[in-house]
């Protein structure tokens, strides 16, 4: 039994259960995947002609691509019985198969976030003497966004504001975007799950029908799950003794911004008969830091009872694994950051073993200038959620043409996305002519223009070729090698069109393998695989030769084996916000797991910072150091 080798022995009580519902707490670096990974295995290999399904939800491709990786190399038949995905992707999958009820048909488009904004600008601009008490299209998405996630009815929506003009206002506005959704055939994130809850509780035959096929229920990262999430969870296993297996940690809730709580793990136990195993061992961190994070943590009361404190499985090095550095000011911190980094890297550490980690952007921006000074290469992470290269930009929004075939808009995105990428006089005008000529038709127009234009390179337009065949999988395998070759000629040219492209392509295949590899990927409907790009994470991964500079939110389930954390004052780690709520309210709670999860991020050694002043005003050092004994006692 591969699947239960290596497991310590609450990984393996978790592994070897088997119906009913069950929580694992799973404290950091403890091996949940592992534990959970094997327990499908076993699952799967003890059912052995059976036809049943398991279900596994997580939150980001990322990780559902590694587990169904681990899980194929344990049993390397299961793909037939695991789906492995996400919250997201699952929900697409149900809309696409019965969003009908709604009005939607399977080809919905998932929109960008421009595309958002759009939709609610044309709602404020058409009905401009109706919303006069919202300042932005964005502002009014924050709204809407809290509407989904919290699945809020219509009716609801006033009574969650003080001031009931802009309630009922937010009201109209918020039916009248759903309504938009439906007319144009799409979504947008937290539509997906707005509207696949509402399906699942008010067609019950469909829950009932998933049931059948899913007889277990697996979910990662529970803590994260925000209301919307939670009840499809339920409709999908609502029995009190349910086969549902989930592991989180509420020590490293933090996401209450976007809906999680650490209230949920007892929302858990109010609806299921939960057996609860705990996985407190730690073989990720050093002895020394699995003492600091015990000892900041057991400040929250906002905690599971009788919740076990990490266990060490490290042996301790003997070398000094944590150090506190502090400064005059944050310019001062910033370089002797720099400074450290560049002597640890000169006493033989990798650039790519070495995060600095903030609570926010500010202080990374500030560190990362600090190292260019010294010429260590660096990388602040920012999402993408869109391609920003030429050749990208090109073969996405022709894709999108090939889909829906007369959309003005998308026309004249692919015109620009090709004069982008090549040197062809063509415009939108000549696409809208020979558009008229086509009844309408975009797509073909494309094909007529690309086959009369000098300017368009012969792989280039065989590439469109294939597409207005409709042959969308050829199309884009024959465009990359085109834009590949184009890349590989050009890259001391500098071109900037290409600028974006090496990482983007690699961004590229780190989706196709998440969805499965090419052969799953291009097999999907054109509908089906737009909506899987729509869903993927365009973020690139840092240059291997450098140092990352990551949020705290953008650090959880990362390790690294040199961790710097840095602002440890007052109003910077606890934030200005949080300590305006007061010393124990759910916010300074959530702050505190943000340092929870920072330092929990360590591998062999940890350094903490903090500066006498921040911008010019003088910050006393942060409530965490004291309550880690870091520092002696606060006044």
């Amino acid at each position: 039994m591969e699947y239960l080798e290596k497991l310590n022995t609450n990984q393996t009580e978790a592994a070897l259960w088997d119906e009913g519902p069950m929580l694992v707490l799973a404290g950091p670096g403890s091996g949940k995947t592992k534990t959970l990974t094997s327990r499908v295995a076993r699952l799967i290999a003890q059912s052995e002609g059976e036809s049943f399904r398991i279900l596994c939800l997580t939150f980001t491709r990322k990780a559902a691509a590694e587990m169904r990786e681990r899980l194929l190399k344990l049993v390397p038949n299961a793909k037939e019985r695991v789906l492995l995905t996400t919250f997201h992707s699952f929900a697409t999958d149900i809309l696409r198969q019965h969003g009908s009820y709604f009005g939607f048909s399977p080809d919905f488009e998932i929109l960008e976030e421009s595309e958002r904004i759009g939709l609610v600008k044309s709602i404020l601009d058409k009905k401009e003497d109706e919303f006069t008490r919202f300042v932005s299209a964005e502002r009014t998405l924050t709204a809407v966004d809290f509407l989904f996630r919290n699945v809020t009815p219509d009716e609801k929506v006033p009574t969650l504001l003080k001031d009931q003009e802009v309630g009922q206002q937010l009201k109209v506005l918020f039916s009248c975007y759903k309504e938009l959704l439906k007319q144009q055939n799409c979504l947008d994130y937290g539509a997906i799950l707005y509207f696949c809850e509402a399906l699942l509780r008010e067609r019950p035959r469909i829950s009932k029908q998933l049931r059948t096929v899913y007889r277990f229920v697996c979910i990662d990262e529970f803590q994260d799950t925000n209301v919307a999430q939670y009840r499809i969870l339920r409709a999908l296993a609502p029995e009190k003794n349910a086969n549902v297996f989930i592991v989180g940690d509420d020590d490293q809730v933090i996401y209450q911004w976007n809906g999680a709580s650490p209230t949920r793990v007892k929302e858990l136990e109010q609806h299921y008969d939960l057996t609860t195993i705990q996985l407190p061992e730690n073989y990720r961190c050093p002895p020394e830091v699995v003492a600091l994070a015990n000892a900041l943590i057991v400040h929250n009361d906002e905690r599971s009872v009788d919740r076990k404190p990490l266990l060490s499985m490290k042996v301790s090095s003997g070398a000094d694994s944590i150090e506190l550095l502090s400064f005059e000011n944050d310019q001062k911190e910033a370089q002797g950051i720099a400074e450290h980094v560049k002597a640890r890297i000169a006493g033989g550490a990798r650039a790519s073993d070495i995060v600095i980690l903030a609570r926010a952007t500010k202080l990374l921006e500030r560190v990362q200038k600090e190292l260019e000074a010294v010429s260590i290469p660096s990388h602040i992470q920012r999402r993408k959620s869109k391609f920003e290269s030429a050749p990208l930009r090109f073969i996405t929004s022709a894709l999108k043409l090939a889909l829906v075939r007369s959309d003005d808009d998308l026309a004249s995105n692919v015109m620009k996305a090709l004069s982008d990428c090549v040197e062809q006089d063509s415009n939108e005008e000549d696409l809208a002519s020979f558009s008229v000529q086509l009844n309408g038709d975009q797509l073909e127009a494309l094909g007529a223009l690309v086959a009369n234009s000098t300017g368009v390179p012969q792989p280039l337009r065989q590439a469109v070729t294939v597409l207005v065949r409709g042959n969308y999988a050829k199309f884009i395998q024959e465009s990359l090698t085109y834009f590949d070759s184009v890349e590989n000629a050009s890259r001391d040219g500098g071109d900037e069109q290409y600028a974006e492209y090496s990482s983007e392509r690699t961004v590229w295949r780190s989706i196709i393998r998440e969805i499965g590899g090419e052969d799953d990927a291009y097999s999907l409907s054109l509908g089906q695989f737009l909506q899987e790009i729509a869903l993927a994470n365009k973020t690139p991964d840092a240059p291997s030769n450098s140092v990352r500079c990551l949020t705290i939110h953008s650090s959880k389930g990362l390790e690294f084996l040199h961790v710097y954390l840095v602002g440890m004052a007052e109003d910077q780690l606890p934030s200005f916000q949080a300590k305006k709520t007061g010393d124990n309210t759910r916010e300074m709670q959530e702050e505190r797991r943000n340092c929870f999860v920072a330092i929990t991020r360590t591998m062999k050694s940890l350094s903490l910072s903090y500066a006498n002043t921040y911008n010019g005003w003088r910050k006393p050092p942060s409530r965490f150091l004291f309550e880690m004994k870091l520092m002696g006692k606060s006044k």
